[in-house]
């Protein structure tokens, strides 16, 4: 049981070490901070995207509003 645990933990950290960026060549303990500093840039980047589609939407709506007077 100990063995198969381990195995899907070692398996798990291979994959992890594929996903983020520059995991290959950190020890595991870092490679857990740097996953989740990982993690968080690319919610910071999806929030940015989010913003960015609303803002040009709006932008768009608007051009459509005034006939496009503006572009």
């Amino acid at each position: 049981m100990r063995r198969l645990r381990a195995a899907a933990v070692a398996r798990r950290v291979r994959e992890l070490r594929r996903l983020v960026p520059g995991g290959e060549a950190v020890p595991a303990g870092r490679l857990l901070l740097r996953a989740a500093g990982y993690v968080a840039e690319l919610r910071a980047r999806v929030e940015l995207l989010r913003v960015l589609a609303a803002l040009l939407t709006a932008s768009c709506a608007a051009a459509d509003d005034d006939g496009g007077k503006d572009m």
